[in-house]
């Protein structure tokens, strides 16, 4: 799809993006994205700069990003803050709600999905501080900020605030936030710390996304985390293991363990944090990737900067970085190949692009076209990411995300391959005119694919028998990562061949007419089948995904509505991958008929076949 397609294709209702294991997906097929952070848009719209806000979706989509990261709450005391939400614990100011309704219409309307946020670790916009301030009637300590995650009253009072958030109705488009496409999730929090320790804000994470998924079965929920941890032997390598040493009461490889959570972020600001832009920079993003599919949940890169001298400009000015933005540039493509590339990351997310008239107090923001190098590079990101990321799908069904260990897979994408080629011996070769897929696991172990086939577009591979789980699939042109992208593999995902190559129609395969004497002969299925006077038909067909089940006990079929006996289903045995499927016709048939196969609780696509009337 080119940036011309997604930028005018609406957001339907109904067209959620939803997850499967370690992959998004939106109609079927995997959802990536590219974006941005713009927390005030609400704010910005109380305080009369709307076209500002404006502003920054346009520059968004001319470069090709698909998603804003943006503030849903506003806890901030009324008298110094008219853009307040939350008044008081379930009080809420009605015109600040509507200018959230406007910055999500105006996002929706130029096709951009949102991330949004129901609090903050950091007193922006009141945050868990407020909530603690209300409960306590004075400013809280730090320590006492932990309150937020253990105190009953306070809880039930955020619980209420996501309710009422998420039913709500958008004064501007008319839809429920609930019953809202554009919005691809919600995050519980920024970047939420615990002083008192991990062991309560993994427990209130875990209750708050069950929460969540109570009042809204149709989003997603993600924690919004830095990404911090207490396991430091978890990222071995570092040179500075703060930001995984539990110092902040942080625990990101069980936030990803709790079932409800469908996304895990992490953040990346090295120099803040005493790591280095490289290396550990590569580690810390390898690692919180790998944790996220090993629980089969997705993983982004929720913020991202760098500033010049690694600190806060002198005064807030809009012109900070021009003479930084190519050094600046070179470390936002380092960062993206480790995540977006290598890792195949759902998301990642700039801190932060925004419209020309705002001041840059942090030196972090990014002003386009004017930061031309940065700017670059954040177009090129959403080419790889949003318009060109290429897709693995079933070779025999083409059905995209999930594909069985071992089987045919094929991935579509664009200049994928610099020549035509396919494999001349078996077993299949690693390498073909220099290209290569490798996979790698969510314990990070890499495996090398069988190649049968590559092209400028299309390249059909073997999924190696041992690999299970999310992975990341690479695309490898003399030794040099091309492309990426996140798949799932199943130990089962049936599929059937059909003559036209795409899963449709009449099945690939045999026909076996058993006559009532005994003798019998073949016949490809391009042809009417002719039933035998009292004799019988079995199907040979042939598939890929199956043979991780030849228990016939879990496989079963039907053939015209009907039962049918499966005699065999396992390895064809000649051709590496290839399965084949023996059923037993049930009964005299006519014209054209459908043939359902289940494995395991799992249907294939439903194939066709002709008897001759």
């Amino acid at each position: 799809m080119s940036r011309t397609d997604r930028t005018t294709m609406p957001i339907r209702g109904g067209e959620f993006v939803r997850r499967t294991g370690s992959v998004l997906t939106l109609s079927g097929k995997p959802f990536r994205f590219n974006g941005n952070n713009v927390y005030f848009n609400q704010a910005d719209i109380v305080y009369g700069r709307q076209a500002g806000v404006e502003e920054s979706f346009d520059k968004m989509v001319a470069l090709g990003m698909n998603v804003v990261r943006a503030n849903a709450h506003n806890d901030n005391v009324q008298t110094s803050d008219p853009a307040a939400i939350q008044l008081q614990p379930g009080v809420y100011k009605e015109s600040s709600l509507v200018a959230l309704d406007r910055s999500i219409a105006l996002a929706k309307a130029r096709n951009l999905r949102l991330i949004l946020k129901f609090t903050n670790n950091w007193e922006a916009y009141g945050g868990i501080r407020r909530y603690v301030t209300w409960q306590l009637g004075r400013t809280p300590t730090n320590q006492e900020a932990g309150l937020f995650y253990t105190n009953e009253t306070i809880k039930t009072w955020f619980k209420e605030y996501v309710k009422m958030l998420v039913n709500r109705t958008n004064t501007v488009t008319g839809i429920a936030y609930r019953d809202e496409p554009a919005i691809l999730a919600w995050e519980l929090g920024n970047e939420l710390r615990n002083p008192g320790g991990a062991d309560a804000l993994v427990a209130w994470t875990a209750e708050m996304a069950a929460y969540f998924k109570q009042v809204d079965s149709n989003h997603l929920v993600a924690d919004g985390g830095e990404g911090f941890d207490d396991s430091p032997a978890l990222y071995t390598g570092m040179s500075n293991r703060y930001t995984v040493s539990g110092s902040d009461g942080c625990s990101y490889h069980r936030i990803v363990a709790i079932p409800e959570l469908d996304m895990v972020s992490y953040h990346l600001y090295p120099s803040g944090w005493n790591m280095n832009d490289a290396s550990d920079a590569a580690i810390f993003v390898r690692r919180h990737e790998e944790l996220a599919r090993d629980a089969g949940k997705v993983a982004y890169l929720g913020e991202f900067g760098k500033r010049a001298d690694d600190k806060s400009p002198a005064a807030c000015n809009r012109a900070p970085g021009r003479a930084f933005d190519p050094q600046r540039s070179v470390v936002y493509q380092n960062w993206l190949n480790f995540s977006a590339l290598e890792q195949a990351s759902s998301g990642v997310m700039v801190w932060q692009l925004i419209n020309d008239g705002k001041d840059d107090c942090e030196g972090f923001q990014v002003y386009c076209p004017q930061d031309s190098s940065s700017c670059g590079v954040l177009s090129k990101t959403s080419d790889a990411v949003v318009v060109n990321s290429p897709v693995v799908t079933s070779a025999a069904t083409y059905r995209a995300v999930t594909v069985a260990a071992g089987s045919i897979a094929s991935v579509f994408g664009n200049d994928l391959a610099p020549q035509t080629i396919s494999a001349a011996s078996v077993p299949l070769p690693v390498d073909l005119a220099g290209s290569r897929v490798t996979l790698v696991d969510g314990k990070g172990r890499s495996y090398e694919a069988g190649l049968y086939f590559v092209s400028q577009g299309q390249i059909n591979f073997q999924i190696p028998e041992v690999i299970a789980g999310g992975v990341a699939v690479r695309l490898l042109r003399n030794g040099v990562i091309v492309a990426s992208t996140p798949l799932v593999v199943a130990a089962v995902e049936p599929g059937l061949f059909t003559n036209t190559g795409d899963g449709l129609g009449f099945a690939a395969g045999l026909a076996v007419i058993v006559n009532k004497d005994g003798t019998q002969r073949s016949q490809f299925l391009t042809e009417p089948i002719v039933w035998p006077a009292d004799g019988l038909v079995v199907l040979s067909l042939f598939g890929t995904g199956i043979k991780g089940h030849g228990d016939l006990t879990k496989v079963t079929a039907t053939i015209g509505g009907l039962p049918a006996n499966v005699q065999y289903a396992g390895a064809q045995g000649q051709f590496a991958g290839l399965d084949q499927v023996n059923v037993q016709v049930p009964t005299a048939l006519k014209g054209a008929v459908d043939v359902v196969l289940n494995v395991a609780g799992k249907t294939a696509n439903a194939v066709r076949v002709l008897f001759k009337e």
